[in-house]
Parts: C-alpha cells; sequence; structure tokens
C-alpha cells in the first residue's frame, strides 16, 4: 500500500507542476533523467514518511486504534465505493480536460468521439488523457480509498474514552459516500460540458427534419452537357479569423495571405461580413469535428450519435451500406453519373468511419497513410504527426490527380489536410519562423503550400474544366490560440469556390453552414438542381434564403443540438441491433 501510494503522490505531483511524462519509457526512468521529477519523488517520500510517523505515534499513545478488520459485506461496499470515486471522478476531470485543452467543443462531438474505435486516434491526445484525467482520477479515488480504508477500519480513542462501535453502519455509509461521488463528479461533467447540451441533445425534439429534409435521391439533377471535375480540399481547422482585423480577421498580421486573395480577388468566398471582408461559414453541432464536417459538406446532413448514446450505426466499420444509409451524398450524384472519385489523405482513413463514409457513398478510390505505405511512397515504420505531413501530402497529390485526369471520365479528387491540427500544429525545420509562435507559423506555411498547389494545378490541361472548393472543415480547437480575443468576435469557417463561371451572386452577408456546401458544390459544377435544396441545405449560388437565415443563427444551432426521431428512422435507420435485426430477418 506504501508504494502504492508512493507512486500515485509521485506521479500527482509531477501533474501539478507540469513535469507530466508522456511516454511510458520515461515514466520509467524519468526520476534519473530529470532532476525536478527526482525533487517532487523525494517530497513524495517525505510526505509519506511524515504521515506514517504521525500514524505511529497516534497509535502507540493510544489515540488512533485498530479495531476492526472489513467483513465480506463491508468489503464489497468499500470496493464500490472506490470504483463510484473513480468514475465520478473520470467523468469529472475527462470533461474538463477535453472542454479545456481542446476548446470549442460540443457535447455533441464527445458522444461522436466516444462511440469511436481508437484506431488512428492521435497516439500525443491517448497518453496526455492518461496522464491527466485518467491519472488524477486515479489518485483521487486511491486516495479516498486509503483515507476511507483506515478511518472505517481504525477508531479515534481520546483519553480513557471507549471508541465508539460503528462497524454495522459502515456499508450504509459506504453505499451512500459512493452514491454521492458518482453523482457528484457526473454533476461537476455536466457543468462543464454544458446543461442546456446535454438537455438538448437527450431530451428535446427537433422537426426540423420533418420540415425542411429534402432527400436528394428524389431530385432530377440536371448536370451539364460536358461535366466539370471537381477539386475539393478540406482544410484542417482553417478559420477566416487567421486574416488581420483590416479584412475581417482577428490578427494583428495576416496568417493566410494567399487564402485571402483566392477568396476576395480570385474565387468566390461566400461571407457573414460584408463586401471586401473575409468571413465565412457558421460552426454547428453535428458538423464541428473533421469526420462530421466532412459528411455534413457532402451530404447535407448533420453527423450525430444515433438514438443519443454510444451506439452509432456501425461508424467505422467497412460491411456495406450501414455507415449512415439514409444519406445520398455528393459522392452517390457523382458515381451515378460516372465519375471517378478519390479520398487522398496522410492520415488514417478508419479513424472516426471517413474511410466507411467515403466507400459506401460513392465508391471513393481512397489513398491514405496505409495507401502511401503500401505504394513505397513511405518506409513502413515512417509515422509524423498523424501519418505523413502535408508537404508530402500536396506532392503524392499531383501524381494521383494527374492519373485521374488521364482518364477520360470526369473527376472528383478530394484531399484532407491536417499539419494545421491542434495542438500547435505540425511544424518542421523548415517552417520559417515568422510570428514567433509555432501555430501561426505552420498556419502560414499551410497557406503557402495551398497556393503552390493551386498554382500547379493552373498549369494543367485539366485545369480549365475543374472547379476547385478549398475549405475548412471546422474551427480549430486549439484552446489557447484565441484566448485573449474580443469575445463579441464570430469566428468562422474559411470557404472559397475557384474557376466556376459563377456571376452576380449574393455571395455577403450570409448565414450558412456545413449542410449548404452540398447543394452549392453541386450547382458550382453547373448542375441545376430543382428547389435549390438537398437535404438541410441551400445552394448559396441562388441567392434563396439558408435554413439559418430563416431561423437566425442561434435558433438553428440549437435545433441541431436537438435529437429528431426522423433522423434516427429515415437518415441513421436506427441503432446497430436494429440494423443487425433487420439484416438477420432479411
Amino acid at each position: 500500500m506504501l508504494s502504492g501510494t508512493y507512486i500515485l503522490l509521485s506521479f500527482f505531483l509531477w501533474r501539478s507542476f507540469d513535469r507530466a511524462l508522456l511516454n511510458i519509457p520515461a515514466l520509467i526512468y524519468s526520476p534519473l533523467n530529470n532532476p525536478q521529477n527526482m525533487i517532487l519523488c523525494i517530497i513524495a517520500a517525505v510526505i509519506i514518511f511524515i504521515l506514517l510517523q504521525i500514524y505511529i505515534f497516534v497509535s502507540n499513545k493510544g489515540y488512533f486504534v485498530f479495531s476492526h478488520s472489513f467483513n465480506k459485506r463491508q468489503w464489497f461496499t468499500f470496493i464500490l465505493l472506490v470504483l463510484f470515486a473513480f468514475a465520478g471522478s473520470l467523468i469529472y476531470t475527462s470533461s474538463y480536460w477535453t472542454m479545456h485543452d481542446m476548446g470549442n467543443v460540443r457535447f455533441d462531438q464527445i458522444i461522436y468521439i466516444m462511440s469511436q474505435p481508437l484506431r488512428g486516434t492521435d497516439p500525443l491526445k491517448i497518453r496526455e488523457f492518461i496522464v491527466q484525467p485518467l491519472l488524477s482520477a486515479i489518485s483521487f479515488a486511491g486516495f479516498a480509498g486509503v483515507l476511507v480504508y483506515f478511518l472505517g477500519t481504525h477508531q479515534f480513542s481520546l483519553r480513557n474514552n471507549r471508541p465508539i462501535k460503528r462497524r454495522k453502519v459502515l456499508s450504509p455509509i459506504f453505499l451512500f459516500l459512493a452514491v454521492l461521488l458518482l453523482s457528484s463528479g457526473l454533476t461537476l461533467g455536466i457543468r462543464e460540458v454544458g446543461y442546456e447540451d446535454v438537455k438538448a441533445y437527450y431530451f428535446e425534439d427537433t422537426e426540423v427534419y420533418d420540415d425542411y429534409y429534402v432527400d436528394p435521391s428524389d431530385k432530377q439533377l440536371q448536370f451539364p452537357n460536358k461535366k466539370r471535375n471537381l477539386v475539393y480540399i478540406f482544410l484542417e481547422s482553417m478559420e477566416s479569423s487567421y486574416a488581420d482585423k483590416d479584412i475581417g480577421g482577428i490578427e494583428e498580421e495576416n496568417l493566410i495571405p494567399d487564402l485571402t486573395n483566392f477568396a476576395l480577388e480570385e474565387g468566390t468566398q461566400f461571407s457573414n461580413t460584408g463586401q471586401e471582408k473575409l468571413g465565412g461559414m457558421m460552426q454547428i453541432p453535428g458538423a464541428n469535428q473533421t469526420a462530421s464536417s466532412m459528411v455534413a459538406q457532402t451530404s447535407g446532413t448533420p453527423l450525430r450519435a444515433s438514438n443519443g448514446v454510444l451506439d452509432v450505426n456501425a461508424y467505422g466499420k467497412e460491411d456495406p451500406n450501414d455507415f449512415f444509409p439514409g444519406v445520398y451524398s455528393l459522392g452517390e450524384v457523382l458515381d451515378k453519373e460516372d465519375y471517378n472519385q478519390m479520398l487522398f489523405m496522410g492520415s488514417k482513413a478508419d479513424y472516426a468511419g471517413k474511410k466507411a463514409y467515403f466507400e459506401q457513398h460513392g465508391n471513393y478510390d481512397v489513398r491514405d497513410y496505409y495507401w502511401a505505405r503500401q505504394e513505397g511512397l513511405i518506409p513502413e515504420d515512417y509515422y509524423e504527426w498523424w501519418g505523413y505531413e502535408d508537404d508530402k501530402l500536396f506532392d503524392f497529390a499531383k501524381d494521383s490527380l494527374t492519373e485521374l485526369a488521364d482518364q477520360k471520365e470526369p473527376f472528383n479528387f478530394t484531399m484532407l489536410t491536417a499539419d494545421t491540427h491542434f495542438e500547435d500544429g505540425y511544424a518542421t525545420d523548415e517552417t520559417p519562423d515568422l510570428f514567433g509562435d509555432q501555430y501561426s507559423n505552420v498556419i502560414h506555411d499551410s497557406d503557402e503550400k495551398i497556393k503552390e498547389f493551386i498554382d500547379w494545378m493552373k498549369t494543367q490541361p485539366f485545369y480549365e474544366d475543374t472547379t476547385v472548393v478549398l475549405v475548412g472543415d471546422h474551427l480549430t480547437m486549439d484552446s489557447d490560440f484565441f484566448e485573449d480575443i474580443d469575445p463579441n468576435y464570430q469566428r468562422t469557417v474559411y470557404n472559397v469556390f475557384l474557376n466556376t463561371g459563377k456571376n452576380e451572386v449574393n455571395n455577403n452577408n450570409r448565414l450558412f453552414s456545413a449542410l449548404d456546401m452540398y447543394p452549392s458544390t453541386l450547382s458550382a459544377l453547373d448542375v441545376q438542381i430543382p428547389g435549390d435544396r438537398l437535404g438541410l441545405g441551400v445552394d448559396l449560388f441562388s441567392g434563396e434564403q439558408t435554413l439559418m437565415e430563416q431561423m437566425g443563427y442561434e435558433a438553428f444551432d440549437e435545433e441541431m443540438t436537438k435529437r429528431s426521431d426522423y433522423y434516427d428512422k429515415y437518415l441513421m435507420q436506427g441503432s446497430d441491433y436494429d440494423i443487425e435485426r433487420r439484416n438477420a430477418d432479411e
């Protein structure tokens, strides 16, 4: 018990003084290799020694004496108490860590991410979780267990007073404390996440889907005689907010000058601000992390867990037709029109179900980290950041894009970047240090890489017949990057359409979300959409009001937080169990 207490206290002190180490070998050897950790270990040993001496002293004096051991019932309730203390503490510490470390996180994101397999998850975040919320919960449960054990098996006895006999009430006390600790942790955790979000997610219904959802498979879409190619690039955590204040951003210096030029000078940018200002799309629940935004932008439908539980319709599995079976996506529309389609990314496509979605909704050729390793583009043991870095991504993409363009059919080349992912982005020795902090440098460097890739495309014979969409997936989750900004400033997600041939577009002072990108992308390809609506999205080029413009941002955002029977029945088409039961009946 003393050894366990020493280890827990040492780890707790390391974390409290920001000395938490993020790899297992370092944890084993760190006291010898890190003087600061050695000092904290010595402090932990001294604290335990002092407490032990105090215990020996009061025991010898008869002030605190051992009275009895636990019986089987008391051991059971004691273990239950420790487990509930751990669970309650873990709920709170995990919620606190998620909201403060990641920032800009909503409850639906937490549910979706919790539902995913760990495969493909950033190892750094797993280690951070272990040494922060998990270690804190273990420490709290361990110390609570030690304290309760000593108080439960010992008696205070001052002078010659007889100890109070309380053996029979220990089990009820343990049960009461267990329930109290678990409920307290749950309450504090919900407070961190947001009571309103949790209440809306589980207990409130929306009629938005019943009233407004347009099934794209029912629409007779009219493609032009000469079909245009599509290059759709999801830019990780790319915000319009990275521009300088003079043109609508929040920075003193413009971190994205090239993307700014694309938006204001060359292409069509849809903006929540006025003319000559950089703006963008509003973030909503169900489109606020990479996978859900990619689904929302290509299907006009938010992605959330079915029935509000951790049962999400086999997301991430590769069995046919089980990932969001009720939606009809951009990929399926283009596949029906004989487009060759490819998803290109330097990370692992199976993480968060991206591979399953794009393969099942459009028959995409998925080329990710595993593909690059298999093709010998990177060594077998190569792993940087989320797989391999964007510098290689853009280089490798040229060959794959050329391969698509050399075929006679039209193509859809969809790509996802990763360097600008939180925390602080991915920087190398070659990343110019222009702004004094890593994330700003990485954002600016990504801006230059995107410009170079677009410039290369412009020299290719396929570009004339190709529409390019550059769009962020969501607002950055880098918790400290925007911590000092004006709270009234509205952060938005970047977007621009290049080489569309569209003129006289109502693109300023618009309220829209990822859902509107689906019909707008088809419109940018000169596809005629009867009614200008698909899913919950509206063709922004049409000038029709979006649902967000009709309802207002706050009201629409709130509706997207709520559960929907229509969504569960017709789009998600039930839980895992429901689908398996239907398949068995068939």
